[in-house]
Formats: C-alpha cells, structure tokens, sequence
C-alpha cells in the first residue's frame, strides 16, 4: 500500500515549481470525493484572506482560486477559469444549500492568467477584492455578500444537511471536471485575523 504522504504529492505539491504551492485540478466542489483543496479552519469573525494564483485554463470547467468552504453543498468560490470569447478570466461563484448561484455581472478579464485575491469576511458578510500586480489598489469583485449561511447554523434543519460538523474554512484549490490535466500556482496563501 502506498503510505499517504506519498498519495498526496500526486496532486499537490511544492516540487514542480520551486517557491509554488501546485495544486492539480480534481473534482467540482460540488463533489463530496477529491475536491483539490488546501482548506485552514477560520478562528474569528473578522479575518482577512490573500493569496496569489496562476493558472491557464483552456475549458470553462478548469479553474483555480481561493473561497469560503462548509461542506460540499455551501462555499463561496472566486477563480480563475477559461471563456471562449475573452480568455482567462475572474469570476464569483457560491452554493447554498446545494443551489448554484453564480454572479454573470462580475467577471474580469484577466491579463496572463494571475491575480491576488482577497477576502474579507466580518460576521458573516464578505468582500472580494483583487489586483494585477503588487503596486496597485485593491479593485472590488464584489462587496456586502451574505455568507452567514456558512455556519453550523445556517445549515442545520434543512433538508439533506447536516450541519454542525465542520465548521467554515477558508480554502485555496484548483477544479478540473474536464480532463483532469491542468493545475494551477500559488505564490502565497495568507490568513490575518482582526
């Protein structure tokens, strides 16, 4: 049997590119079986989360980012990912209850396929900010979204969830529903808590 240690370098590690976190794309979050993500639980009710991603997607279901995550049916999710008519791209995604909710109005084009993200999340609403490059002001994706759902609380008594098991956790990773061949960069990943 291969010991685990070993298992986990086949889609996440820090050899193929020196000074990078890799994380090869696996399974939608949607999926309760290998989403690729590296998830730290939250420990307050203000906290801040960075990181920098590249990634170069060539399908619509390969994307990279970082997000909010309570279980496979609620997460919030800002990526990186391909459309066909402006390239790479940033966009907003997030799950509640199982329902897909995505938000059309907020895609960015995205110049070589790398972006600093960040979040802010303050008792259960969060802003989602980003920047090109290390000189540059913060540009808002979007502000004031309700992710207070993202609780024990939020999901206990509705049908099909559970609730009261993990806990919220902030999360960077990568999705490949397609072919299972892509991955993507991260140059940092920080948490600051308020």
């Amino acid at each position: 049997m291969t010991p685990y240690r070993e298992q986990d370098a086949v889609w996440v590690n820090t050899t193929e590119r020196p000074g990078y976190l890799r994380i090869h794309g696996e399974n939608s979050l949607f999926s309760q079986v290998n989403p690729a993500i590296m998830a730290t639980r939250a420990t307050s009710f203000h906290y801040e989360l960075q990181t920098k991603v590249e990634v170069h997607p060539d399908h619509y279901s390969e994307t990279a980012g970082t997000g909010l995550y309570y279980d496979s049916n609620n997460w919030m999710y800002v990526h990186l990912t391909h459309s066909e008519s402006e390239g790479t791209v940033l966009k907003l995604l997030q799950a509640k209850l199982g329902k897909r909710i995505e938000f059309v109005k907020n895609n960015i084009s995205v110049p070589e396929d790398k972006v600093e993200l960040k979040i802010i999340y303050n008792s259960g609403i969060a802003g989602i900010f980003y920047r090109f490059e290390l000189d540059r002001d913060w540009q808002v994706l979007a502000e004031n979204i309700d992710v207070l759902y993202l609780s024990d609380e939020g999901v206990n008594g509705e049908p099909g969830e559970i609730g009261g098991f993990t806990g919220l956790f902030n999360f960077i990773g990568s999705v490949d529903s397609h072919q299972h061949d892509s991955f993507a960069d991260f140059n940092y990943y920080a948490v600051k808590n308020y």
